[in-house]
């Protein structure tokens, strides 16, 4: 009786697990958007773990950045701002694609032009360089090699594009332009800034608050050291789950490798979130020496304030590059917030649009005062170009996020709409 209930429990068990693993291997693809090989993914989920130990181990704080002492913050070299699978930031605390040494020196016959702005010039500098030289070369005949240098990174905002251009005039950059794309940031980040009470002329308190508790004070408050906690927890937990899946004889089980795919797919989910409240949260209980000096909106619209501050900065960069013989070029970015700029598709609006959003409130909100700023600066003489439509009548997915990013093709035409304004100020800014 014993061995017949042992036999039914057991085959029971046996069929339990068949159909386990059955299951697994035609919900797999379904499920992680990937093919089953238990080679790729037992490569995948070793580099994954030797990642998070090595996150685990080190003891650097998890943000990208570092301090500056004239630009706020850069990138700290070494980190990656687009995973593994792309450059790290620089000795210098840019991301460069290319790999162009920093300070750039011009070579002969090249045509250098510095990029400034945030994560959205940042993206154009590292992906169209080689697509931008083309297009010029073949629609225009321009007869040089066209050398794109980032001095972009996320976040920046006026007037880090005005000081960064100082800063590497300095340092010993050698470049025949500048072009300055931004707009987004300067609505968004500043006015962030104006409700945690942070003077909107210094940097983004999105960006610095944590570094202001981990590189500088070192002392951390309740909530931050929470959030933290939270954060390597996650970790930990991956850890666990994946160093399990890895073992004998688990690893070879379709079931186990789905669990530690779905697994590691939630994880980095939570840890995206879990970064989101650490910025977010820690630019409230920043000390006061990171604010800068007490804020008073005498105004009243605080997009109007950004706004000032944003014409006031190019027209600055401009006199910088004027004096230097540096041909400016000043474009306000797109954004998928503004009214009438495109007809978003399905996919758009439910991957890179929220309505609630307040970055996204913020351009829906604050673009007219910008675009009539730059209509001033056009008036004043100052090279600025309104690209807020340029997608207008693209029907295509172009954006990528709910914040600002959009895909290669959105660069490319972003891209042919600037090389036809650099020809045009070639020609009108002479030296």
């Amino acid at each position: 009786m014993k061995l017949k209930f042992f036999l039914g429990y057991t085959l029971t068990l046996l069929f339990t697990l068949i159909l386990l693993e059955v299951s697994s291997f035609f919900l797999f693809q379904s499920l992680t958007k990937k093919e089953f090989s238990y080679a790729a993914f037992q490569n995948e989920r070793l580099a994954r773990i030797a990642a998070i130990q090595k996150r685990l181990q080190t003891t650097q704080s998890p943000e990208l950045y570092n301090f500056h002492p004239y630009l706020g913050y850069v990138g700290r070299p070494g980190a990656y701002p687009w995973g593994e699978i792309a450059e790290p930031f620089n000795e210098y605390g840019m991301l460069s694609m290319a790999k162009h040494p920093y300070p750039y020196k011009k070579g002969k016959n090249e045509f250098v032009i510095a990029v400034v702005g945030g994560s959205v010039a940042e993206i154009f500098a590292n992906i169209t360089e080689k697509f931008l030289e083309q297009y010029l070369r073949e629609k225009f005949g321009f007869d040089k090699k066209l050398v794109l240098v980032n001095l972009a990174t996320g976040g920046y905002k006026q007037p880090q594009q005005l000081f960064h251009v100082q800063y590497a005039l300095l340092a010993g950059f050698e470049f025949d332009a500048v072009l300055n794309i931004d707009g987004f940031n300067d609505l968004a980040l500043a006015n962030d800034n104006i409700n945690n009470q942070i003077n909107p002329i210094f940097p983004s308190g999105f960006h610095i608050g944590l570094m202001s508790k981990t590189q500088m004070t070192n002392q951390l408050d309740f909530q931050t050291a929470k959030h933290l906690y939270a954060h390597y927890s996650l970790y930990e937990t991956e850890l666990s789950v994946l160093s399990f899946t890895q073992s004998f004889p688990f690893k070879y089980s379709i079931f186990f490798n789905l669990l530690g795919e779905l697994w590691t797919k939630r994880s980095l989910i939570e840890i995206k979130k879990t970064e989101y409240k650490l910025t977010f949260e820690t630019q409230k209980t920043m000390s006061n020496e990171f604010r800068g000096p007490l804020f008073q909106n005498q105004n009243g619209n605080p997009y109007e304030v950004v706004a000032n501050i944003w014409q006031q900065a190019s027209t600055m960069l401009y006199a910088i590059c004027q004096a230097n013989r540096l041909i400016y070029i000043h474009v306000l970015q797109p954004n998928q917030y503004v009214e009438g700029s495109k007809p978003l598709s399905d996919k758009e609006k439910k991957m890179a649009f929220d309505p609630n959003l307040g970055w996204g409130i913020a351009a829906r909100e604050g673009y007219t005062h910008l675009i009539s700023k730059g209509e001033q600066l056009s008036k004043d003489g100052i090279p600025f170009y309104d690209l807020s439509m340029i997608f207008k009548d693209s029907t295509e997915d172009l954006y990528t996020d709910i914040c600002c990013h959009f895909n290669t093709n959105g660069n490319v035409i972003m891209g042919k709409n600037i090389a036809e304004i650099l020809l045009r100020e070639l020609q009108k800014q002479k030296f």
